[in-house]
């Protein structure tokens, strides 16, 4: 045999060697089972905000992996939130605060590589549905952008079936509060696999019990509930008796005497009218029913996930893009820079790297889902791009070096940072809050103003932004709607 013709067949043998072996490390990639649940508060059982509160298979889940009680979002409305987590981009950088701010008219956001399109640069089938981007940015912006596969579509992120099956006549609550304000049963004949969500879930569900992803993959499922309005088949409202229901603990008369003015430029709704129309008990009784469902629909999800043949080589992670108030500080709302509006729940099962039943209490973030996942699946990192940490740190050393605070904000130049122990807040004015939680879990008394907690807030504030991206860059939709 001649020296060329060896080397011919070398060569040959070696790129086909190279092919087997790339072919192999991309089956080796872990998958991804993405779950978003919209405007879900601490009341679950893992983070116990609400003692009335049913979420066995989130808490089943958590038992399963990691979960990190101090987690909080980056903006506390829908919107900026999602932006963020599918950016890793914090809004104090993009200029992103509410949710009417454009995703793809931002330049800085429109010019980042999104978590999604990093999965599929790097060879991940990348399947969606339901509520993971705000939806007004999916269907007129995003639509479908990083995904290979979206349901319904990628020009419809939601099954619109959400007030198609309600009960005749709105608000059902009998009281107008305005927008998306209302709460009450679905028709008597109404499924859960009827609604939106339902059909989201059922879609997860055929996917890995299928079997036939391409892998690896990035599967993301978005569940509305428990935003308003709160609307559930009658059998979870069966669950938890109106004359049961117990006002939240948080609650306190005249909570706000010891509150900055600038904090009532946060959020849109005051629980007063609520209160008044004696509807608070119904308002929490839909929403720990709306909670019910979601958990049975989790619990479906990650079901199929675990009867499937990708259960041992699956990541999990699952979170909530903001919380919610029902009148402590006399809100009805998210939208502000307090604990029940900031925490969420945030739940990792990673295979090899999670321990199960572990928990951490370091101030973690939804940036940080971003930089998480791509540790995890071993991805190069969009250069300069993400502002969050790698918690796989944490999964690895509960006990390792951490960032001392994690920070939320809301509307331009306002910021709330949250350690292990505290909450500071400075608004745009300058005002300011600071919170005990090792002796006021419900933030009743503001301390920003007792000489002795003067260090706490100078260490504190060294860690709020120095640059703060002007709002509005660009013109949304929503903002040429209201011109007209």
């Amino acid at each position: 045999m001649n020296t060329l013709k060896l080397m011919t067949i070398l060569l040959s043998l070696g790129l086909s060697l190279c092919f087997l072996l790339s072919g192999a490390s991309g089956a080796d990639k872990p998958n991804v089972l993405f779950i978003a649940i919209d405007d879900l508060n601490d009341w679950t059982d893992m983070l116990k905000g609400n003692p009335q509160a049913e979420t066995p298979q989130m808490a089943k889940l958590a038992s399963e992996g990691m979960l990190f009680t101090n987690a909080h979002c980056a903006a506390p409305a829908c919107g900026p939130s999602r932006a963020a987590i599918m950016s890793g981009i914090s809004p104090a950088t993009s200029g992103n605060y509410i949710n009417s701010n454009s995703l793809t008219r931002n330049p800085i956001l429109n010019n980042s590589v999104l978590l999604p399109e990093l999965f599929q640069q790097n060879g991940y089938y990348v399947a969606g549905a339901g509520k993971l981007f705000h939806g007004g940015h999916f269907i007129r912006e995003v639509k479908g952008r990083g995904f290979d596969e979206y349901y319904p579509s990628k020009t419809q992120d939601m099954p619109s079936t959400m007030y198609k099956f309600a009960k005749p006549g709105f608000p059902q609550s009998g009281v107008r509060f305005g927008g998306q304000t209302d709460w009450g049963p679905f028709h008597p004949e109404v499924t859960v696999d009827d609604t939106g969500d339902g059909k989201v879930a059922n879609w997860a569900e055929e996917k890995l019990l299928g079997g036939e992803l391409k892998e690896p993959f990035f599967l993301g499922t978005g569940i509305f509930l428990p935003h308003k309005p709160f609307y559930a088949p009658q059998e979870y409202f069966d669950r938890f008796p109106l004359d049961e229901i117990e006002l939240p603990q948080g609650l306190l008369e005249g909570d706000m005497k010891d509150v900055p003015a600038a904090s009532s430029k946060q959020g849109h709704q005051k629980a007063s009218k609520i209160i008044a129309a004696g509807q608070l008990k119904n308002a929490i009784q839909a929403y720990l029913a709306c909670t019910a469902m979601v958990d049975d629909l989790i619990g479906r999800i990650t079901g199929a996930l675990k009867e499937s043949k990708y259960a041992d080589n699956t990541i999990i992670v699952l979170w909530s893009d903001h919380g919610f108030q029902f009148g402590e500080k006399e809100r009805f709302a998210k939208f502000s820079l307090w604990e029940r509006a900031t925490r969420v729940n945030m739940i990792w099962v990673a295979p090899g790297v999670t321990t199960p039943g572990s928990s951490s209490h370091k101030p973690a973030n939804l940036l940080d889902i971003y930089p998480t996942l791509a540790s995890l699946a071993g991805l190069e990192l969009p250069e300069g791009q993400l502002e969050g940490n790698d918690l796989s740190v944490l999964m690895k050393d509960p006990e390792a070096s951490w960032d001392e605070t994690t920070l939320t904000t809301f509307g331009y130049k306002n910021y709330s940072l949250r350690s292990e122990r505290y909450r500071y807040t400075v608004y745009a004015d300058g005002s300011e809050e600071l919170y005990d939680h090792a002796k006021d879990k419900w933030e009743w008394t503001n301390l920003a103003n007792n000489p002795e907690y003067a260090a706490i807030k100078k260490k504190m504030r060294k860690a709020i932004p120095t640059h703060h991206q002007p709002i509005g860059l660009l013109e949304t939709v929503f903002e040429k709607r209201k011109k007209k």
